[in-house]
């Protein structure tokens, strides 16, 4: 796989938040194959799925929230091919189905101590039984199960995918290099179709998301702060996920094309800036995996605005100390879930990289040498990942938290 493979699929239309869609393709394949009522289902889910699926809103759903009605959803929906827009046709015909087998308490939930993504779910009826998992990221089927004979069998390659989601090479943390990646990655048609199906998807967020914000919608971090609220409100809105995150591709597109759009860029200059914003979303993310104890709007995403905004700015030279400017504002910033407060994380990921952006250039860069930071971008995301087993800690007693609500 190359990098532009790698940047190709951390890029997908969801509809609502991926962690509940993902739970939902999952639970699909039980509603495709059962052929029967179901007895019971037992849900097997790592712990920070479950954390970022337990406050999340699902698209047309009402109030619905969480693994359970995930599960519920997707099974009675049961169209895998859909994959994470499971939910943009949810129907109340679907909803009242779901109803009836919510009453049944008919699922048994079982959160796994793991590292990387794990969603299984087992369907039995009197006479069937569907067994289906999805790993390492949000649409990754491993296998499915009918009654013992293998519909989808994916272990021989997931045993050779890392639980990160991708390894990257060196050369992808140095700013100098990234407007040569940047060509080589606009000319491939396919990558580049997608990074403008992105734009057209977010953009259209960022306007459908000012009916929840008050503030000035010209501000930018308010754009974001609107769309992430109504994906994490279950609007139903479609949007383009970056490496495994609704939000964090809200975050890491729309401060780029509106700072292009404003300063009246043309537009293949507009998608290759949206693409690099995008590729240092998938570099940070590839340190802390698509589902992790911080926030990945501020940390990558975040990242990604200030690459995206300093390239058509013709001063990517600034990045490394401009990212130390904003890490050193939000580091720290652990993930509680997906829910409608991430609004807040990226409004301030947005302000705080447009602010790190006009520091740098007014000649205010902190030192590499304060605190966890670096004297290059590489030095400073390596430091930032040994904190990951202390967040973890934030983590666990997030989730008994969230069990006692």
């Amino acid at each position: 796989m190359n990098l532009t493979d790698k940047i190709t699929q951390s890029l997908e239309v969801t509809s609502g938040c991926t962690e509940p869609a993902a739970i939902a393709l999952c639970a699909s394949f039980s509603g495709k194959y059962l052929n029967e009522a179901p007895r019971s289902f037992h849900l097997t889910i790592d712990r920070r799925t479950y954390k970022n699926a337990f406050g999340a809103g699902i698209p047309n759903a009402g109030d619905r929230k969480g693994s359970e009605w995930a599960l519920l959803l997707g099974f009675v929906m049961g169209c895998p091919e859909k994959r994470l827009a499971i939910f943009a046709d949810l129907d109340t015909a679907a909803i009242r189905r779901a109803d009836k087998l919510h009453e049944r308490s008919l699922i048994t939930t079982e959160l796994l101590d793991k590292d990387g993504l794990h969603i299984g779910i087992k369907a039995i009826g009197d006479q069937y039984s569907v067994d289906a998992v999805i790993e390492v990221s949000h649409s990754h089927v491993v296998r499915v199960n009918v009654n013992g004979r293998m519909v989808i069998d994916d272990a021989k390659k997931k045993a050779h995918t890392s639980s990160k989601i991708y390894q990257l090479e060196e050369t992808v943390y140095s700013p100098e290099q990234w407007p040569d990646m940047v060509d080589t990655l606009y000319d491939d048609e396919m990558l580049r179709d997608k990074v403008q199906q992105g734009i057209h998807h977010n953009m259209a967020a960022a306007e459908y998301g000012k009916r929840y914000v008050s503030s000035d919608l010209s501000r930018v971090d308010a754009l974001v702060m609107g769309a992430i609220y109504a994906r994490m409100n279950g609007d139903a809105i479609p949007v383009m996920s970056c490496a495994g995150s609704g939000n964090k591709g809200l975050t890491c597109i729309i401060p780029v094309v509106a700072y292009a759009k404003e300063h009246h860029v043309a537009d293949q200059l507009m998608v290759k800036g949206a693409l690099l914003s995008i590729l240092l979303t998938v570099i940070v993310t590839s340190r802390f995996g698509e589902v992790s104890s911080v926030c990945g709007a501020q940390y990558a995403a975040g990242g990604g605005v200030i690459a995206g905004i300093l390239y058509l700015k013709k001063r990517l030279d600034l990045f490394s100390g401009a990212y130390n400017n904003f890490i050193s504002a939000v580091g720290g910033g652990f993930c509680d879930g997906a829910k409608g407060s991430c609004a807040m994380r990226g409004n301030v990921a947005v302000s705080t990289a447009l602010t790190s952006i006009d520091h740098a250039e007014n000649g205010f860069i902190v030192s590499g040498r304060d605190g966890f930071l670096g004297d290059t971008f590489k030095r400073t995301l390596d430091h930032l990942a040994r904190y990951n087993p202390l967040i973890e800690r934030f983590e666990r007693e997030t989730i008994n938290i969230l069990l006692n609500k």
